[in-house]
Parts: C-alpha cells; structure tokens; sequence
C-alpha cells in the first residue's frame, strides 16, 4: 500500500521556548488572567490573550442519568452500532454465534472484545475522507463468563486461545453511505493479537533483556491510544500483567516485578498452558510487553513496532502534541505521568529502518502546589537514576520506567487516564478518576505552547460531582475533535452500592467547552459498561464511541454466571439466548449537523 492513499498530516507550527518566570505570568489560572486584564472573574479568555464571548457551549439537551441497559443520545441524534465483538472482518468470515461457542480461529477473524482506544483514519484527502476511512480499535480487557460458554476458558488450551485472539487491536475500512455507517469487507481490515510478529526498536533493539530465544510477538491490547503526525496508530499495553503467572512453586518476586504487578497467580492463566507466559520457565518474555506499540493500518504487511525510547510503562493514556516538528508523546500509566520528545522533526526522521519515536528524552511530570510544574528527564546518571541507585545504564531506566519516575520525584496521580492535545490553544487535559468515585480534570499549558518545554503551568478544569449541575465521576479519557469540544468519557461500573452511586446512574459521556464552564451529559452507556474511547470524523458530523464491558459486573446488578450470562445485560442485541457484547457506535445528528452542537 503506498502512502497515496495516506492523509498528509502537518507537523507543529514553531513555538519560542519559555522561562518558568515568563510562564508564570503568561499562562497561570483564568481568574489571574482575567484580573490583570481587568475581566469579571471567569471570563473566557482565547489562547492567545485575546477576549471571547462565552458561546462555545454545548448545544444539545442533555441526557438525564440512567440506569435502564440502553444507551441514550439526545432527541435529534441517532446511535447506531457499527463494530460489535464478534462481528466478521472479511468476506464470507465466521458470523458470531450468541451463545460463544465461537472457537480461537473463528475469533481471529473477527472483531475482538474489550473495546478501548479508537480512532478514525480518512482515506484520501481528509474532507474526502469523512465517509470512507480505517478505524482502529484496541482490546484489552475481557470477561470470561462472557466469552467462553462455560465461563472457564483459561481451564482449557483452546480457551487460552480464544482469549489471546480476542484481545490485541482491529482494524477494519468504514464507509457512510445514506447516513448509516458500515464495514466494508477489504484487504486492509486485520487482527493483531498477541501471536501476531512484532518487532522492536530504539535504545533496547537487539538487548539482552528482550532476547527469550523465540520470535518476538504480539500486544495484549491497551485502553490507550493515539494517532501520529504521519497517521499511524500507537497503543499501550496496560494490561499485561493478567497475562502473567507461574506454575513454579519456588519463584520470587523481584521489585521490578511488583512494580508492574507482575504476580505468580495470574488474572488470566494463559500460563497454565504457554510456558512463553510463565514467568519463571521464560522470565524475559514479561519484558516485551508495557511498551507503545505503533501499528501502520494502511500496510498490511509492516509489523506492529515496539517504540522502546518511549519507556516500558502500563499506559492507560496516550496523546500527541508536537513541537517544532517534533512528535511529542503524553503517556499516562496507573500511578504516574510521562512525556517523549523525539529528538529530531518527524518529517526528516520517518524513513524505512528509522522511526521518528526511536531516539529522544522521556520526562516524567511533577506538579507544584503554586499552579506549576516540571517535567523531570528520566535520564541515567541522574539523582536517583544512577548504578548506585540500581539503574545500571539507559537501558534499565527505560526498562524500568515506572520505577525511574519515582525515583526522580515524579507526582503520584490516582488514577491518570487518557489525555488530550486541544487543537487550537495547545493545552494538555488529563482526567483522574482517582479510585474512589471522584475524580477530576487537569489542564496544563507548556511554554507559550511548545509542548517540548520543560517548565509548565496547570489548573483544575473540572472536578467530578461538581460540572455545573451535571453529576460524574471516574473520568477515564479525553478526546477533543477538530472543532475543539472536549469529549470526557467515563466508568463508574466498578463503584460501589451506595447513595452516591445511584446517582451517578450508568456509565456517560460527557461534552464541554474549552473553558470548562459548561459540562453537559451527552450519552449514557447500557448496564455494566464503560465509555472507553472517542474518535470522529475530519467533518466532526459522526462521533464514534467504544462502549466496553456490557453486561459484565456491576455493584448495581450483580454478575454473569454461566448458568445466567445476561444476569446484568444484554445490549445491544437483547438476544434471549445471546449474551452482552462490546460495540462501537456511530453517533450522527439527524440534520446532519456537526455533533454537540
């Protein structure tokens, strides 16, 4: 496939590096800003200082919470599934049978389950593109009441299997055609899995610490995700430690271990049946996976790529910002917050055998009481990273990188999701669910927008429980489109029973405007569900949402059993002898509008 086919992308425009001082009295808080401009408190203020009206508000009715086992949009916008698990990918592929009897072969050809980060990639120029395109969706979690008709797969070599082809990421070619979304069956559309031939590269290409003897393979799927300046796709592993167990009575586990919750009693058992998950009959096998995995949709034929500069983490977040040409990656693992800066612009650096995320600085963040922040170099040699320390070399840094980020002083954040880049001033929102039932959004601004700076300046944008009279809570992810609403995705599934989970109702999806004044509730998801991952069209008239987990445990509803699989749900088909499954859902207004006003 050649890149005729590819959308060009634009690399960032250049920005002036700034001093902490400058920052300080650039960038700080809006009540600061609007006070030295002589504003009423809470004025919106543009980017680039200059005053706008507060117009940027969503404009559709918003949805009450609910606790029904639908999903909900608001009058005039209609939600259509487009990617449910189990569908097909090519022609004349395995149709998905209700009761998942579904064997491992059948699922490698169709859509797998967990649905998490997407993304839509034109095809052509991007206005051509709005109705025909890639989307590329990631897998990473999975119930297996839900997927095994026995609900005991991993008791099984062939119920491993199915597992390890259901998670990993799809790509499939979408095309609108009289207002309805649908799979074309085409060569491109594909599965990765965690069987599937990876390669590696960067600093820890070739190392010993990622040579087992065997043929590098496959991703276990990520909640994160993100999109290149060359349009590819980049995902995490954030679940990979599930994969993971022994059999070995006598194995230990070492700090490195822990740190990445690296157990001998695995989630998931593949060990019982693959000696490549045992974790003490093939110990390297582990250090494969925790890293970006960039995968090339438009070429079939080019191995899913292991980006190792990036640091060994369990994204849950992933974004990408530039800075005078240069990629900059945000990352977002359980406890910590990262950054990449390539070292060279991606346009000079993107050749065959070279990638622009191959050589660059990881920082990890540091917040500051007095609305400032840093960005600390995970860099061998410094306090905290040395031999002495137990880092030996660059190499065990990357490795290591959770590890690296405490050592620096790097801000512990509870739970840290999926951040994201606003298109037009350049600032940086990240939500925290925090574990509890609350949670919050942050915003930063790095230098008068060169995101490679390494002094910054931060706000709360948003608290749960408190967005002007709409109730969330377990923000997971951000996604801002082209037109610049911010999109906040939730999971409040994994709460407790009590009076402020009631009402909370379902998971949601939330839309606000870039000031943070106005959060209104857009969608709400079906029982048991979580709102993973938002993407949408160059024309920004469909959203696409991955709704993950119906069905599955809820403190509300109880939990599937095998006896009873639909105890909790069963969207989107309400099948009687089906069960719950993944979907994404295309959103359109039915003017055919742009979606959120």
């Amino acid at each position: 496939m050649t890149d005729r086919t590819r959308p060009a992308g634009d690399p960032e425009p250049h920005s002036p590096a700034v001093t902490r001082r400058r920052l300080l009295c650039s960038a700080g808080a809006g009540a600061l800003a609007a006070a030295l401009a002589g504003l009423p408190s809470g004025t919106a203020l543009a980017s680039r200082g200059a005053v706008v009206p507060d117009d940027g508000a969503p404009g559709f009715t918003e949805v009450p919470v609910a606790g029904a086992d639908r999903l909900t949009v608001p009058p005039g916008y209609t939600a259509r599934v487009l990617l449910p698990w189990g569908a097909p990918i090519a022609p004349g592929g395995p149709a998905w049978r209700p009761d998942a009897s579904d064997t491992a072969d059948r699922a490698r050809q169709q859509v797998g389950t967990g649905h998490g980060g997407l993304h839509y990639l034109p095809m052509g120029p991007s206005r051509a593109g709005t109705r025909d395109g890639l989307l590329v969706l990631g897998h990473s979690t999975l119930d297996p009441v839900l997927l095994h008709p026995d609900a005991n797969g991993a008791g099984t070599t062939e119920g491993t299997a199915k597992e390890i082809a259901s998670l990993g990421a799809t790509v499939v070619r979408v095309e609108l055609a009289e207002g309805r979304w649908r799979m074309a069956r085409d060569e491109l559309n594909r599965r990765v899995t965690a069987d599937t031939p990876v390669v590696f590269s960067g600093p820890l290409a070739g190392h010993a610490a990622l040579d087992t003897g065997e043929e590098p393979l496959g991703t276990t799927g990520g909640s994160a995700h993100a999109v290149t300046p060359w349009n590819t796709y980049l995902t995490g592993e954030d679940t990979f430690a599930d994969a993971f167990g022994t059999r070995e009575r006598s194995w230990r586990p070492g700090a490195a271990h822990d740190a990445y919750g690296l157990t001998a009693d695995s989630v998931r058992g593949w060990h019982r049946h693959l000696d490549r998950f045992d974790l003490a009959r093939t110990p390297g096998e582990a250090d494969r996976f925790g890293w970006v995995v960039e995968i090339d949709p438009f070429d079939p034929q080019a191995p899913p790529a292991k980006r190792t500069a990036l640091g060994r983490l369990g994204h849950t977040g992933l974004a990408v910002g530039g800075s005078r040409g240069r990629p900059v990656v945000y990352m977002s693992d359980t406890a910590h917050v990262y950054k990449f800066v390539a070292a060279r612009p991606w346009a000079e650096s993107r050749r065959p055998g070279s990638s622009p995320l191959d050589e660059g600085t990881l920082y990890a963040l540091r917040l500051d009481g007095d609305g400032t922040g840093a960005w600390l170099p995970l860099a061998h040699g410094r306090s905290g990273l040395t031999a002495r320390d137990g880092f030996a070399d660059q190499a065990a840094v990357l490795l290591r990188a959770r590890e690296a980020a405490a050592a620096v002083g790097a801000t512990g954040f509870q739970g840290p999701g999926r951040p994201a880049v606003h298109p037009d001033s350049g600032e940086v929102y990240l939500p925290e669910a925090d574990g509890g039932g609350g949670g919050r959004l942050i915003a930063w601004t790095e230098g008068a927008g060169d995101h490679a700076a390494t002094v910054m300046a931060w706000r709360e944008f948003a608290r749960a429980g408190a967005g002007r009279g709409t109730v969330f809570a377990s923000p997971g992810g951000v996604f801002s489109g082209a037109d610049g609403r911010m999109w906040i995705s939730t999971d409040v599934a994994h709460l407790g029973r009590d009076a402020s989970r009631e009402r909370l109702g379902n998971s949601a999806l939330l839309c606000a405007d870039a000031a943070g004044r106005s959060v209104r509730r857009f969608m709400t998801g079906p029982r048991g569900s979580g709102i993973a991952g938002v993407g949408a069209t160059p024309d920004q008239r469909t959203l696409f949402v991955a709704v993950r987990g119906p069905g599955t445990s809820d403190a509300r509803w109880g939990e599937p059993t095998a006896r009873n699989p639909r105890a909790v749900g069963n969207w989107p088909g309400f099948d009687p002898g089906g069960r719950a499954r993944c979907a994404v859902v295309a959103v359109r207004k039915d003017d055919g509008g742009i979606v959120g006003t």
